[in-house]
């Protein structure tokens, strides 16, 4: 008895063991302006931020944009173009050290 009670433990253990949540990037770590990025700042890529809601704002459309960047690992944005209505923006990415 014991040993199919171990037969069972063990992988629930492991299985246990090996999920983790997955590591979800914020915003808050993301500085955005329409500044250049530094010199030390490596590219990482377009980021896009929008707002679907017929009632949304600009502070939403960045808040996810900075979402989009977080995700690719970056730490500032340089806003480039926003939407006329405030409820799009882009930008590119940067890691900046």
């Amino acid at each position: 008895m014991k040993s199919k009670f171990l037969m069972w433990l063990l992988p629930l253990t492991l299985m246990a063991c090996s999920s983790a949540p997955p590591v979800k990037p914020e915003s808050k770590n993301v500085e955005a302006s329409r500044d250049p990025a530094d010199d030390d700042c490596r590219e990482l890529g377009a980021v896009e931020g929008r707002n679907d809601s017929a009632k949304g704002t600009f502070e939403e459309a960045l808040e996810n944009l900075k979402l989009d960047a977080a995700g690719k690992g970056a730490n500032y944005v340089q806003i480039r173009q926003s939407g006329a209505m405030g409820t799009s923006v882009r930008g590119m990415a940067y890691l900046c050290l």
